[in-house]
């Protein structure tokens, strides 16, 4: 084991040894083409017993865009090696598209992120990037989000802009598995966990859609619509009779919405709003209602948010957000209701070298939530130290299940 460690370490550092190098020499030599990036280590260790790592890895990042007229190239290479998830080391293109601008039009194609919406931190309209749940949300939310193999065409003028979107292939969150402390080991409830049923790559089943955003004075606000599909699994059940066992199957089905959004700024103020009606949307059953399985359903996602900025680097955020299901039934696993609410709050201290930050998302019907305190300290332009403390508190709730991993953490980067 130690020796098959070994050996990915060298060669992560070897091949970032060599690109770096390389790139380095023809950054040289091109000043159009720029290199920039990091290098980040961070380690969180369980408060509860058996106090062991929840997480242990490093990073580096690499960062390439290269400005040519009209034209522009970007892409960013990752190197991670997790020492708690083995399997998780490797080397993988996290981004690289080409965009060309015109007057006043533009297209931007290859494996992007796309980012749709107002809400900060909860998904309404901003669901055509998948997220990375390997570690629930105790990763930078910048790092959760990730990006797809798509195509955006733009037209726009100073007070409005029309994006179209097409992702031919789909791809779904990444979940943790039985091995990951923050997946769930179905085995443990007594269910046998089958393949995920997803949809094949074919022209039918492609994503598409559009946003329309109006920029006026002191306020912006837009509109959307996508047929897309439900990016997080439902689960179905089946009971085998000749093992005795449960199975639980995740499933992946078409859904739409229309959504609206609006941001507008007041003083020291920003009011911020989302709303999206979803069509045929999917919903697991109660285990104990398996036999009427997935049931269908719309339903309404809305959210509303304040931002204070009220000098002195002082920052606070607050945001509310609701599913209500439509037409529903006993049978459905979930509560008519999804009550989710966001409280964060940022000071910058010693001459802006310091940042006190904390952000809780909070289930309010359960009374679960799940709190990051932080602090990043800048010992220069290019080298910072991090560090915090994740709470998980409830008995249920999505944030409650995670009571214990709660978790203090450490984190260093280098940018460069």
């Amino acid at each position: 084991m130690l020796i098959s460690i070994f050996h990915i370490m060298k060669t992560v550092l070897v091949i970032v040894f060599i690109a770096t190098t390389l790139i380095t020499g023809l950054a040289q030599t091109d000043e159009n083409l720029r290199i920039k990036g990091f290098i980040d280590t961070y380690h969180a260790i369980r408060i509860n017993e058996p106090n062991d790592f929840l997480a242990s890895r490093s990073r580096f990042r690499g960062e390439f865009e290269k400005l040519n007229g009209r034209s522009y190239f970007f892409a960013s290479v990752n190197a991670t090696y997790n020492n708690v998830l083995p399997e998780l080391s490797k080397i993988w293109f996290r981004e690289a598209f080409m965009e060309y601008t015109g007057r006043n039009w533009g297209v931007k194609a290859g494996r992007q992120i796309i980012i749709w919406g107002k809400a900060d931190g909860l998904k309404i309209t901003d669901v055509i990037s998948p997220m990375d749940l390997t570690e629930f949300l105790a990763q930078d939310y910048d790092d959760i989000r990730m990006p797809v193999n798509g195509i955006v065409l733009s037209k726009f003028s100073n007070y409005w802009e029309l994006d179209l979107v097409c992702v031919p292939v789909f791809e779904s969150y990444i979940l943790p598995d039985a091995n990951n402390p923050w997946g769930i080991d179905y085995n443990e409830l007594g269910l046998v966990p089958d393949e995920a049923i997803t949809p094949e790559f074919n022209l039918q089943n492609m994503e598409y859609g559009g946003k329309l955003s109006i920029y006026l004075s002191g306020i912006d606000f837009d509109i959307s619509a996508l047929k897309t599909w439900n990016k997080a699994p439902v689960y179905s059940y089946y009971y085998n009779d000749s093992t005795d066992l449960m199975h639980i199957v995740p499933e992946h089905h078409r859904l739409g919405f229309i959504g609206l959004g609006f941001s507008k700024s007041m003083n020291a103020f920003i009011f911020r709003g989302e709303s999206a009606f979803y069509f045929d949307k999917k919903f697991s059953p109660e285990i104990d209602s398996y036999e009427v399985g997935l049931l269908e359903s719309n339903s309404i996602n809305y959210l509303f948010g304040i931002d204070w900025y009220p000098g002195n680097e002082w920052t606070a955020t607050c945001q509310f957000s609701d599913e209500i299901i439509l037409d529903y039934t006993e049978e459905i696993a979930l509560n008519q209701h999804t009550y989710i609410s966001t409280i964060g709050v940022s000071k910058k201290i010693l001459r802006s070298t310091l940042s006190l930050s904390a952000f809780a998302y909070i289930g309010l019907r359960e009374g679960d939530f799940f709190n990051r305190t932080s602090a990043d300290h800048s010992l220069s332009d290019n080298i910072h130290i991090l560090a915090g403390i994740d709470w998980f508190y409830g008995d249920s709730g999505v944030f409650g299940r995670y009571n214990n991993n709660s978790q203090v953490w450490l984190k260093a980067k280098y940018s460069f």
